[in-house]
C-alpha cells in the first residue's frame, strides 16, 4: 500500500529539517572541540615555559600584562542580568588598554609558544572587538549619548566570555 503524495512530501521535508540539524550540531561540536585542543596545548607550552628559564623573563611579562587585561576586561559589563542595564556607566568608567597592549600580549604569547599564541589571539580579537565599541561609547556625545541598540548584545557576551576565559588561563589561572 503506499503512502500519500503528501505524507511522504512532508516526511521529506522533515528529514531534509533533521540532516540540517546534524549538520549544524556536528560543526559547532568540530569548532568546541578545537577550540579545547587549542587551550589544552597552550597549558602545556604554559608549563613547559615555566620550566625554560629562557622563557622564563617573557611567561612573567606575559602573565602580568594578561592579569592586567584581565582586569580592565572586567570593568567592563559581561555576562548577569544587570550588566546590560548598567553598560552606560560601567563602560564610560572604564579604563581601556591601548591597541599596543594587545600587540605586546600576542608578542610574549607567541615567544613562549604556537599554542599560547593561538589563546592570545583569541583574546585580543575578542577583546578587541569590544574595545571598538568601547571607545565608541567613551567618545560619544555626553548630551545625545550612545544608541546601545547597535551593539549585539548577545556578541558582547560572548566575545566577553571568551576574552574572558583566554585572558585568565593566560595570567596562571
Amino acid at each position: 500500500m503506499a503512502l500519500p503524495a503528501w505524507l511522504q512530501a512532508g516526511a521529506a521535508v522533515i528529514q531534509a529539517g533533521v540532516a540540517v540539524l546534524l549538520y549544524r550540531i556536528t560543526r559547532d561540536y568540530v569548532r568546541l572541540t578545537g577550540r579545547l585542543a587549542v587551550a589544552s596545548e597552550a597549558q602545556v607550552e604554559l608549563l613547559r615555559a615555566q620550566r625554560d628559564e629562557t622563557r622564563g623573563a617573557e611567561l612573567k611579562q606575559l602573565t602580568a600584562l594578561a592579569q592586567s587585561l584581565l582586569e580592565r576586561l572586567r570593568q567592563l559589563p559581561g555576562p548577569g542580568a544587570d550588566a546590560q542595564p548598567r553598560a552606560d556607566g560601567l563602560i564610560k568608567n572604564a579604563v581601556l588598554p591601548a591597541d599596543e597592549e594587545l600587540q605586546e600580549l600576542r608578542r610574549l604569547a607567541a615567544a613562549v609558544g604556537p599554542g599560547v599564541g593561538q589563546l592570545a589571539r583569541a583574546a585580543t580579537d575578542n577583546f578587541g572587538w569590544l574595545l571598538g565599541w568601547a571607545r565608541q561609547v567613551q567618545a560619544s556625545n555626553a548630551v545625545a549619548g550612545f544608541e546601545y541598540r547597535r551593539i549585539k548584545w548577545p556578541e558582547w557576551v560572548f566575545r566577553w566570555i571568551e576574552a574572558e576565559q583566554a585572558l585568565h588561563k593566560l595570567a596562571g589561572g
